[in-house]
């Protein structure tokens, strides 16, 4: 893949990242973190853009950490409906299996 280097800025800082992402996502990403941070900034009077931009790296670290939660709760579930599917398919083969040799029986 194709490395991409990107500039950006937020809250008038600039970076300079190189990134498989395309331009156009990092630079969404970036105006996305400038949108919470400036969200910070305008309901707290005197709240500086760092302590704004900890308190949106904290709101992505809680999104992340929620999420994960789910996605390994989502796992967990599909585990055990693929040891269900196991369980029902060997007891299936079992009556199958039972079934093919009373046929055998009485067809004789």
């Amino acid at each position: 893949m194709e490395k991409n280097k990107v500039r950006f800025s937020v809250v008038g800082s600039e970076f300079c990242i190189v990134t498989n992402d395309s331009e156009e996502y990092i630079r969404s990403v970036a105006a996305e973190a400038e949108a919470r941070i400036n969200k910070y900034t305008a309901a707290a009077n005197g709240l500086s853009a760092f302590q704004a931009a900890v308190l949106t790296a904290m709101e992505y670290a809680d999104e992340n950490k929620r999420k994960e939660n789910i996605l390994n709760n989502i796992k967990e579930q599909v585990k055990t409906y693929l040891d269900d599917a196991a369980r029902i398919k060997a007891e299936r083969d079992k009556y199958k299996e039972e079934y093919e040799k009373l046929l055998q029986q009485t067809n004789g």
